[in-house]
């Protein structure tokens, strides 16, 4: 990833269960004011994010083929596809960059989320919520689209749906579920439209439905997370230093009883569930939840 994305170290489970985690899904202090529609700040963010979700994109496409699962294909915002890798129209587009061939594609889904959470930062250190709004949007589909197709790493997996549930919970508030601290830009009055609503509840419920189909596939990555980068200077508008948080500590997934797994999957979206209940005037969405196959 560039260096604009700067650095930040997600916080991992204890030891002791996945269930007992509750992982503090903390995003980086976003910068004071939105960047200036059609300004050189906002069109290099866009430049970079757009080239950062591209090489994401073909890491994917060219992951390990020895995982033997496909990515689940879903909507953009206009209705179009946006993983039919195996279409020979949508390779072609991904080969027309000379770095096609040596991109490496991603061994497991902890590469992959890694690579996410760094763009996820990016875009919400710009405290522009044009922007912030519809990549988080596709940056969650992309997970989506993701999770299946790798055996099932715990770590990063719910620690990235935290981080993205954290993003949208608070965005759709307009203030920071954590902090409590008003957003930039939603003092203009910019908020979610009651499009963006209905797309990141098809969203959240989809996601919900295929984290409870992949534990209960029981296929786990012996080697599910990656050491964190560093955390370093970001230069969003300020020199502003991402402070680092405890390392990752191990977990046992044979130890997992299915009571935990459960509440862990319970919690993905929750935040984001509980607010879009309250903005389009309707109870909180939620899935049940089962015991893992063969248990």
């Amino acid at each position: 990833m560039s260096d604009l994305a700067g650095g930040f170290v997600p916080l991992s489970p204890p030891p002791s269960s996945i269930a007992s985690s509750a992982t503090r899904n903390s995003l980086p202090q976003p910068r004071r004011t939105p960047l200036k529609p059609g300004g050189t700040k906002e069109s290099r963010l866009i430049r970079h994010v757009d080239q950062q979700l591209l090489h994401i994109q073909r890491r994917f496409a060219k992951r390990d083929p020895s995982l033997g699962h496909e990515g689940v294909r879903e909507m953009d915002e206009e209705g179009r596809m946006i993983e039919q890798l195996n279409d020979p129209a949508t390779e072609k587009r991904l080969q027309q960059s000379e770095e096609w061939n040596d991109v490496q594609g991603y061994a497991g889904f902890a590469e992959a989320a890694r690579d996410v959470e760094e763009l996820i930062a990016v875009i919400w250190v710009s405290g522009t919520p044009a922007l912030q709004v519809p990549y988080l949007i596709n940056m969650a589909l992309l997970t989506t689209t993701m999770i299946p197709a790798f055996p099932l790493a715990p770590r990063p997996l719910f620690r990235l749906l935290g981080k993205l549930d954290h993003a949208f919970a608070s965005l759709l508030v307009g203030r920071d579920v954590s902090t409590d601290e008003i957003l930039p830009g939603f003092n203009t009055g910019r908020g979610v439209s009651g499009t963006e609503k209905v797309r990141i509840k098809s969203l959240v419920e989809r996601t919900r439905i295929c984290v409870v189909e992949v534990v209960n596939r029981g296929e786990f990555d012996e080697d599910d997370d990656l050491d964190e980068p560093s955390p370093e200077d970001t230069d969003m508008d300020g020199a502003l230093i991402l402070d680092e948080d405890d390392g990752p500590q191990d977990i046992n997934v044979d130890d997992t009883e299915d009571d935990d797994w459960n509440m862990q999957v319970a919690r993905v979206y929750d935040k984001t569930l509980v607010e879009l209940g309250d903005s389009m005037d309707g109870p909180p969405i939620g899935i049940r939840t089962e015991a893992r196959i063969g248990t």
